[in-house]
């Protein structure tokens, strides 16, 4: 049944709030390409919407347009045509819920069209809610959900393949489905399946008699372990009495306490000495630092007579270089005073030269302007000439008849399919040749009219004709053969298309429209040539050239203008202006450094004031300190104190260095090690001889216990109830595996039908694997979805594996082409297909595509494809136009 869908409108429909319409489907292959949020997915939507949804169903808010209030009847229409008759499906949701189905003559409403619809089409609705994969039946298995093509779910479809591969004599059906052969399959597989697992492990009643057996041996190991234990316990205790009476008699802690108690006396001793040290240290730290002082103030006191002499000599000195300074600060100011007299001269000078520079430059200035009017006038007639034959020319050219190169390639083409219909033709027209004696004469009634023939000759004849013979009588001749037929008519089809282009191009023969199309061509090389010649002249236009000329004679007018303005020419010769320039730099430069010169020497005059009189206050306070009367008294106390602190510490020094030494010897830090040692040791042998004796009496204890347990009776018993679970363990193995046997071999037998009923599914699939993988082949399993592909690998080896275990990529390229064969199985049994994908094939590298595209385009030839796309570069070698969206 050949389905195919013709137009598609959607409105107040998620994005596409205004409508949108589609129309003009192919029955093959139709591409809509458009960018990411284009709206691609929501057409998807609508058309599984318009199907798989009730039209009053209130599970369908995603339609809503985005921001929309609850007035918004989000309304999908489509147009499908089923072997050539028109259906019409118009379904709205939410703020207006209808749905409306014409089909030919009948039309539908409401749920009768919906259920319709799903009848047709082969799925169902849910009972509650929004649609669920498991209603979508045969498009659910056929429309494939953007990131969704490598998933296929054949469990909800699979009623309908059962029946496309029934045969008329009905056993497939049976072999397939629901049947004797599997009720029995099914019974015996429950029955193994309340023993063994789907991996053959054991569960139920066969796992609960291992796990007793287990428990039972583990429950008699334990028993064995506390016989074993008990007795090894018995020759512990002996043990454990005789060590610890051991103890009792030798008490070894009171002696490691003696040895502990004496080097806590030779630690405490030690730290003594050391604190006595530490004091000695800092005592000899603080001498140190009071002859440091002392020997400060000693070397202060001394400094004051030095300092004095040398204030002295100081004072002198700024006292010489203050008369200097004064000296030359007179003859700066003096120098300054000249420079500044010429500096005034040079001014004069300069602007006099400065006059008549510019008097210079405006003669010059209006030279120029003259010159450049004079240029642009002579370059704006010849470009104004210029521009008057290109305007010639270029209507010359409006006027020609014009012909493109294009139509001359078209009517050598049309010209050449013309001479090769007509060599054909030749080839197989029947050939007439004729030899007739002078005189005499034939006639021949062809296809194009009556035409006599004399002498020799001969002619073709590609259609039936008649030959008359002199006297009464004729000939038909009738040339054999269809493809004779097709290529005369072939060669009139082209003879006449040859004619038609040249009437359209207005010429009678192909060399007419050659000539047209060369004299075309040399006039627009005249007309290059006549632009080039103006861009030459006016590179910039007319317009420019004018304005240049008005500029010209612009600056004539206000250079004249200066130039009256000067006041006139003195008789004197000037300095040139550079001249000038150059001797008043030269006295300003002048200038500058006899200022900078006086600035300088005002400065050394105001640094030697400022350092005679700081010379001759320090001179005077040296002085007195030298005339305090307690000077000399501070001296004589600091001599003394500074020698008594010398003899102390020389004295302690040596205290301090036979205090170390002794310390040194007595090796403090191994006294402390000693007292932890031995203080750990006394730990140790006392907890060790307390954790014995707790030992013993909990020993004891569990001896007691274990006497009265009546451990070898319990052993007995347990042995006795692993003896039992054994057995009952032994049988439930035999069950299990006695069923598995036989599940195996009648899954291996339904297996075998299963192959041959599944041969058409797998012819299918056998047609299109070859395109993406040749050699390869694909296992289908009892669910009709494909299972284990088998291929041969670069190095010639056979490889089979699941599925499930290939790339992302490659599953999802083998089950697109099983949903081709399933629709080349579906069509065949008279369901309605129709494939759709949205954004598929997008991880596929370069040659899987374009191995794709093959199975793609052969599968589009029985089937409407409808491929949404955000690559459209990937799809243009399709064959189709790619349809935007909007």
């Amino acid at each position: 049944m050949k389905l195919q869908i013709t137009r598609l409108r959607v409105e107040q429909l998620r994005r596409f709030r205004s409508p949108l319409e589609l129309g003009g489907f192919e029955p093959g292959l139709n591409i809509l390409a458009a960018p990411n949020e284009a709206g691609k997915s929501t057409l998807v939507r609508a058309i599984r919407a318009a199907f798989f949804e009730r039209h009053r169903s209130t599970a369908v808010e995603d339609l809503r347009p985005w921001g929309e209030g609850s007035g918004a009847a989000p309304l999908v229409e489509l147009d499908f045509l089923i072997d050539g008759q028109g259906h019409r499906l118009v379904k709205s949701f939410l703020g207006k819920k209808r749905c409306t189905l014409a089909a030919g003559a009948r039309s539908f409403d409401g749920t009768d069209a919906e259920d319709h619809l799903a009848q047709l089409f082969g799925f169902s609705f849910a009972g509650k809610g929004a649609s669920k994969p498991e209603n979508w039946g045969i498009p659910g298995l056929l429309w494939v959900e953007q990131g969704r093509g490598q998933e296929l779910d054949v469990s909800h479809a699979r009623d309908h393949l059962h029946d496309a591969l029934r045969d008329p004599a009905g056993d497939s059906a049976a072999a397939l489905a629901a049947s004797g052969g599997d009720a029995i399959l099914d019974s015996l597989r429950a029955q193994r399946d309340e023993l063994l697992t789907s991996t053959g492990k054991p569960r139920a009643a066969h796992a609960e008699a291992i796990a007793q057996v287990a428990t039972l041996e583990a429950e008699l190991g334990a028993i064995d372990a506390q016989v074993a234990a008990y007795r090894q316990q018995v020759d512990q205790l002996a043990q454990m009495r005789q060590q610890h009476q051991a103890d009792e008699m030798a008490r070894p802690w009171e002696a490691l306490r003696e040895q502990l108690l004496a080097a806590q006396h030779r630690n405490d001793a030690l730290q003594a000495g050391q604190e006595q040290l530490r004091n000695d240290r800092a005592r000899l730290r603080q001498l140190h630092e009071t002859r440091e002082l002392l020997a400060k103030e000693l070397a202060g006191l001394a400094q004051q007579q030095t300092e004095a002499q040398t204030r002295e000599r100081a004072c002198e000195e700024t006292a010489k270089q203050l008369h200097d300074s004064d000296a030359a600060v007179a003859h700066a100011r003096q120098s300054a005073a000249e420079t500044q007299r010429r500096v005034d001269s040079a001014r004069d000078a300069w602007r006099a030269a400065s006059q008549e520079a510019q008097r210079r430059n405006l003669q010059q200035l209006l030279q120029q302007a003259q010159a450049d009017a004079a240029r642009s006038a002579d370059s704006l007639a010849r470009a104004e000439e210029a521009n008057a034959r290109l305007a010639a020319l270029q209507a010359t050219a409006a006027a020609a008849p014009k012909i493109r190169a294009a139509d001359v390639e078209q009517l050598q083409t049309l010209e050449r399919a013309e001479h090769d219909a007509d060599l054909r033709r030749q080839a197989v027209a029947t050939r007439l040749q004729f030899v007739l004696p002078e005189g005499q004469a034939l006639e021949l009634q062809a296809r194009d009219g009556s035409h006599d023939l004399r002498g020799q000759g001969e002619r073709l004849i590609d259609a039936p004709a008649t030959l008359q013979l002199p006297g009464g009588g004729r000939l038909v001749i009738t040339p054999g053969g269809d493809d004779l037929v097709a290529l005369a008519r072939a060669h009139a089809d082209a003879r006449d298309a040859m004619r038609a282009a040249l009437r359209a191009s207005g010429v009678d023969d192909i060399a007419q429209a050659r000539s047209r199309l060369g004299a075309s061509a040399d006039l627009d090389a005249q007309i290059k040539l006549a632009q080039q010649a103006l861009g030459i002249v006016a590179p910039r236009g007319l317009d420019a050239l004018r304005s240049e000329l008005a500029q010209a004679q612009s600056r004539i007018a206000t250079a004249q203008a200066a130039f009256e303005r000067l006041p006139a020419a003195t008789a004197e010769p000037t300095l040139s202006i550079e001249e000038a320039e150059a001797a008043q730099q030269a006295a300003v430069a002048a200038e500058h450094a006899a200022q900078k010169t006086l600035a300088e020497a005002q400065r050394r005059q105001s640094a030697a004031q400022e350092a005679s009189a700081s010379a001759r206050r320090e001179f005077a306070a040296a002085q007195a300190a030298l005339a305090d009367p307690g000077r000399q008294q501070r001296h004589a106390q600091a001599s003394q104190q500074w020698l008594a602190a010398g003899a102390e510490a020389e004295a302690l020094t040596a205290r301090i260095d036979q205090t170390s030494a002794d310390v040194q010897a007595a090796r403090p830090d191994i006294v402390l090690q000693d007292i932890d040692r031995l203080q750990r040791s006394i730990e140790q042998v006392t907890r060790s001889h307390q954790q014995r004796r707790e030992q013993l009496l909990l020993l004891e204890n569990t001896l007691q216990q274990a006497g009265a347990q009546g451990l070898e009776e319990e052993r007995e018993a347990v042995a006795g109830q692993l003896v039992q679970a054994r057995r009952r363990h032994a049988e439930l193995q035999r069950r299990a595996d006695a069923l598995a046997l036989l599940c195996h071999k009648l899954e291996q037998k339904r297996q075998a039908t299963l192959t041959r009923l599944q041969a058409p599914l797998q012819t299918r699939m056998q047609h299109y694997l070859p395109l993406l993988m040749p050699g390869a082949t694909v296992q289908m399993d009892a669910g009709l979805a494909p299972a284990t592909l088998t291929r041969l690998t670069a190095g010639g080896a056979v490889e089979s594996g699941q599925l499930q275990e290939l790339s992302f990529g490659a599953r999802e390229q083998l089950r697109l082409i099983s949903r081709f064969a399933y629709a080349d199985l579906l069509q065949e049994a008279g369901r309605p297909t129709l494939l759709i994908l949205d954004d598929a094939l997008v991880h596929s590298d370069a040659p899987r595509l374009a191995q794709m595209k093959r199975a793609l385009f052969d599968a589009a030839q029985r089937h409407q494809v409808l491929l949404f796309t955000c690559h459209p570069d990937h799809w243009r070698d399709m064959g189709v136009a790619l349809r935007p969206l909007g």
